[in-house]
């Protein structure tokens, strides 16, 4: 009888204590979500109760999020690495308005596009938009995979339970971390405008033979070479815009000898792509198409470039000339390049 009541009371103190240890794992999964909660680690605004202003790190996929939502800029450079040279202090100088760069390395289009609409739901009044298009944008179907990086889609939409559903994690965790120190003071955020130059990592002097462009295969027929889904996303939200809101679009220069020779069919492949790129924008008020893909004397020299694709600020300072004249004198713009 005894021996059926010191079991009885040893299966009472394990249920106590499974359920104690239980209560102890909620509780302090409460606790970090509730701080996850306050001080919104990637600063989305989707959450945060402290308003702490910025984040602190080089994962721009995540990073631009905040510069995105950001209510100091009304205007925006959208792009992979290729727009990364791009300064928006020198645009915002040259025409008035407030750039913000949201450049992200390794992006592809489909996660640009998320980016630009997590921007217009942000801003109700845009001063214009510039879009720098690589190679990716010309693709005829959408790759079914995505390589690199994994994008933070949970991030740019509209969800915020998917969103929350994120935040239990030790990124999260050292993301609210550092957001904390920001707004205690004891950690600068990173630059508002989102301008960080890859000469830290590429000193002038040196070419890197690497990057070259990834151009898409040819269409197998005329339908298909006039099909491209990610352009045509764009054309889109381009479309959806207020009238008065201008859009530059631009392909970035490349290294001379990477640029497909006449006649080739690389070299209708690229002009189907402009040719498409150019009517998202064709008509509308102080909006251009500049493609500075071509082959001259500054592609020709390899001191321009950090690789095939990387280009110089040498070549970044021409193309926000080229950007600057776009917005005010549109498809008139004399582009110097």
């Amino acid at each position: 009888m005894s021996s059926s009541t010191s079991s009885s009371e040893t299966d009472l103190g394990w249920g106590r204590s499974l359920l104690a240890c239980l209560g102890t794992l909620i509780g302090a999964a409460l606790l970090v979500l509730a701080l996850m909660v306050a001080v919104d680690p990637y600063d989305s605004g989707k959450l945060g109760l402290l308003g702490i202003d910025g984040v602190d790190n080089r994962l721009t996929k995540i990073t631009a999020a905040s510069r995105a939502r950001d209510p100091d800029f009304n205007a925006a450079i959208l792009g992979n690495s290729t727009a990364q040279m791009v300064e928006p202090a020198e645009l915002s100088r040259a025409t008035g308005l407030r750039f913000v760069q949201l450049y992200m390395t390794g992006a592809f289009p489909r996660q640009e596009l998320a980016v630009l609409d997590f921007f217009l739901r942000n801003h109700r009044e845009v001063g214009a938009l510039m879009i720098v298009t690589d190679p990716g944008w010309c693709t005829h179907a959408r790759a079914k995979e995505e390589g690199g990086v994994p994008f933070p889609d949970w991030l740019y939409d509209r969800s915020v339970v998917a969103y929350a559903a994120r935040l239990i994690s030790w990124q999260a965790i050292e993301h609210a971390f550092q957001r904390i120190s920001i707004g205690l003071g004891r950690r600068p955020r990173m630059n508002p405008d989102g301008f960080v130059s890859y000469e830290d990592i590429w000193p002038p002097g040196q070419f890197k033979e690497v990057g070259w462009p990834r151009d898409p295969a040819p269409a197998s027929s005329a339908e298909m070479r006039a099909t491209f889904p990610e352009i045509a996303a764009l054309a889109d939200i381009v479309r959806a815009l207020p009238a008065d809101v201008p859009v530059v679009i631009i392909v970035p220069p490349t290294l001379a000898t990477t640029v497909p020779k006449p006649g080739t069919e690389a070299a209708l492949e690229r002009s189907a792509c402009d040719a498409a790129l150019k009517k998202v924008v064709a008509g509308r008020p102080r909006s251009n198409f500049i493609s500075y893909r071509v082959d001259n004397d500054l592609t020709r020299d390899r001191a321009n470039f950090a690789d095939f694709i990387h280009y110089r600020p040498i070549l970044a300072r021409k193309i926000e000339q080229g950007i600057a004249v776009s917005l005010r004198d549109g498809e008139r713009a004399m582009i110097d390049f």
